[in-house]
């Protein structure tokens, strides 16, 4: 495959930019909205279907159909897993059972389209089981199980603040811990009898709270935070939102707002929060609006809006299992509930940041170990290009791929499979020009067309288009 370098070189073609007030492709939006919601590539006879479609609303037909999709739930469950730290082990130590109990949790917020506010307060005021009561993992997964430590992680959380100095934390004083006889079973609960130290809490932004006696001195914060009047709750979530779409937030970092971290676009912000309040906290109809921005909608930047992001690490192993139909296996170091994960599980759907793969590190997979964003490395390295140019593992999983021989057996001609290949992989048809250089390198080298095959794709799967949704 060494014979394939130069070859590289002259295929890396630039991707096609044009002016902010035209869409992109439709093959572009096509791959942009599938990794965007889902994490995944389309599958070919996706591709051609959208592609062939002249439907006027097919973007946005697609859009509905993704957003309902299981891969949609399972990615987003994923981005939230992300900042709320699930973890089996340290720093969250929330123990296998306890992360699966908590992943299903939120993806059924997530299926049935629960609105945000509801959602947040599902976790803020739960108590019980960590196996049973799942939004209780919140307060199990900190290493300082303090009043204070929970306060910082809520502002942190839901209004971006990372430094709050009010003592709002007073009304988190009354969560207790307890275990039980089952093995990892820990009870969060309340301690009704404690005597509140002080007569009211005042917020920063001079909110006066005044918790009763024998209550949940949670609720009345909850309240607070949640309430269509607290503007900023609204506009953290439509600002991360933003930020796992774009890869920028409007304000950015999207966990870090202050005086001095302004919004890029105001007025982006503003229409997009009032949409969301409007909707009564719809996270689901936000995401929609998004997707069907001129912004998203655009082509690639700096002609257009769109910025091109390299793909999250779970997002890079899946595509090259997918593409050769041979995927990772995962396991656990922890002995329960499993040790090992069913075949062909994606990374996207492991759910618990113990488990990892050599892979997943080479890329840049969270350690979830804090709830910042930016724990995210999307940055391009030279390892990683060195792996994907010169793997011994990748290169096994092109040329023992069952999937690439059946594309090969298929195909009558250069033709047909330089469009096999480039929609299996990159989610497109072949151009003419691309046709035309690998006939010519076929000729030049007297290569059969399997080994053609197998160059063509591990060619595709080292190229910028591959790497980055553009």
């Amino acid at each position: 495959m060494k014979t394939i370098l130069i070859f590289i070189v002259c295929l890396l073609f630039p991707m096609v930019q044009a002016t902010a007030s035209e869409q992109c492709r439709d093959e572009v939006f096509l791959r942009r909205v599938y990794l965007t919601v889902t994490g995944a590539l389309p599958q070919t006879w996706e591709c051609t279907k959208f592609l062939d479609d002249k439907s006027p609303d097919k973007r946005e037909a697609l859009i509905d159909k993704l957003l309902d999709s299981e891969l949609a739930l399972k990615y987003m469950q994923m981005h939230w897993g992300d900042i709320l730290r699930i973890k089996s082990e340290f720093p969250s130590n929330l123990w296998p059972n306890g992360v699966q109990a908590y992943n299903r949790w939120i993806y059924e917020q997530l299926m049935h389209n629960v609105p945000y506010d509801k959602m947040v307060r599902g976790l803020l005021l739960s108590e019980g089981s960590n196996f049973r009561s799942p939004a209780a993992n919140f307060y199990r997964g900190f290493q300082k199980r303090t009043p204070q430590n929970f306060y910082a992680n809520i502002n942190l959380l839901f209004l971006g603040n990372r430094n709050c100095t009010d003592n709002g934390y007073l009304c988190f004083s009354q969560v207790k811990f307890k275990s039980t006889k089952e093995w990892k079973e820990e009870i969060i609960y309340l301690d009704y009898h404690k005597e509140a130290p002080w007569q009211v809490v005042k917020l920063e932004d001079g909110t006066i709270l005044k918790p009763r006696p024998n209550t949940d001195w949670r609720e009345e914060y909850v309240n607070w935070l949640t309430s269509p009047a607290n503007r900023r709750f609204a506009e953290v979530l439509v600002n991360r939102m933003w930020y796992w779409v774009f890869g920028k937030g409007i304000v950015h970092e999207p966990d870090d707002w202050r005086e001095d971290n302004k919004p890029s676009n105001p007025a982006l912000l503003n229409e997009l929060t009032d949409f969301f309040l409007q909707s009564k906290f719809d996270m689901r109809a936000l995401m929609k609006r998004i997707l069907m921005s001129k912004e998203f909608n655009s082509k690639m930047a700096p002609e257009g809006y769109y910025v091109p992001q390299r793909l999250p690490a779970e997002v890079i192993v899946d595509a090259m299992a997918s593409i050769t139909g041979n995927w990772s296996t995962y396991s656990s170091r922890v002995p329960e509930p499993f040790t090992f994960y069913p075949p062909k599980t994606r990374a996207t759907h492991l759910g618990d940041a113990t488990v990892s793969s050599t892979e997943l590190e080479l890329f840049g997979k969270v350690s979830r170990d804090v709830s910042l964003e930016s724990q995210r490395n999307n940055a391009i390295t030279s390892r990683q290009l060195l792996y994907l140019m010169n793997s011994s593992v990748l290169e096994k999983r092109i040329r023992k791929s069952s999937i690439l021989q059946q594309i090969y057996l298929d195909s009558k001609d250069i033709t047909q499979l330089a469009n096999a290949i480039t929609l299996r992989v990159l989610s497109r048809r072949a151009t003419p020009e691309e046709i035309a250089l690998y006939t010519e390198y076929m000729q030049q080298n007297e290569l059969p067309m399997m080994e053609v095959a197998i160059d063509m794709m591990w060619m595709q799967i080292n190229s910028n288009e591959f790497l980055y949704n553009h």
